[in-house]
């Protein structure tokens, strides 16, 4: 397993989630990926370039969460970014997360590590998990006070490091991220 840092990616959620009130076990993406990337997807240069889907899915995601992580930090989305690397339930959940943390007044701040497991494929799509550690990020509401952390279905906080799941579906011969789930009864 290799780290990954992105910044803003499940704080954000958990923000947006805290800030409006909203909750469950889905809410935190996951990220995953192969030996064969590099830690930071800023530098496509020095990896190299994937071969099979499997990589190519652990790539695309690591480009979902970098996407992501800038539109919870900015509390803004460009459309034309995000129709690159998501679709389904996920492309709105990241609309619905950004437009919470906006109407919040809120602010994400911080870094999310990432450290993805090895792609599973699944014939119709590929499951990756990432274990998200939100500990180097921070919350604060309009007022610029710490937000809580959020809480699962069950009343209880949600567990840092937290599993996600994240399901990648093949369109027009690209990877896509089409859901996540938080796996809140598994631990990294």
């Amino acid at each position: 397993m290799r780290k990954h840092h992105s910044a803003l990616g499940g704080v954000a959620l958990a923000l947006a989630l805290a800030l409006t009130g909203c909750g469950g076990d889905d809410n935190e993406p996951t990220v995953q990926e192969t030996p064969s990337q590099s830690p930071s997807p800023t530098t496509p240069a020095a990896s190299p370039t994937p071969k099979t889907d499997e990589e190519k899915a652990a790539a695309q995601l690591t480009a979902y969460l970098d996407v992501r992580d800038d539109f919870y930090r900015q509390a803004t989305i460009d459309f034309k970014r995000l129709n690159k690397v998501a679709t389904g339930s996920e492309f709105l959940n990241v609309q619905q997360h950004v437009s919470a943390i906006e109407r919040s007044g809120g602010k994400v701040t911080g870094e999310y590590v990432h450290t993805l497991g090895e792609p599973r494929d699944r014939g119709a799509y590929i499951l990756i998990i990432d274990c998200e550690d939100r500990s180097g990020v921070e919350r604060t509401n309009k007022a610029g006070q710490l937000v809580p952390e959020p809480t699962g279905p069950d009343g209880k906080p949600v567990p840092n490091p937290l599993p996600i799941e994240y399901t990648l579906v093949k369109e027009k011969g690209r990877w896509l991220v089409s859901e996540q789930n938080g796996l809140l009864e598994e631990s990294c």
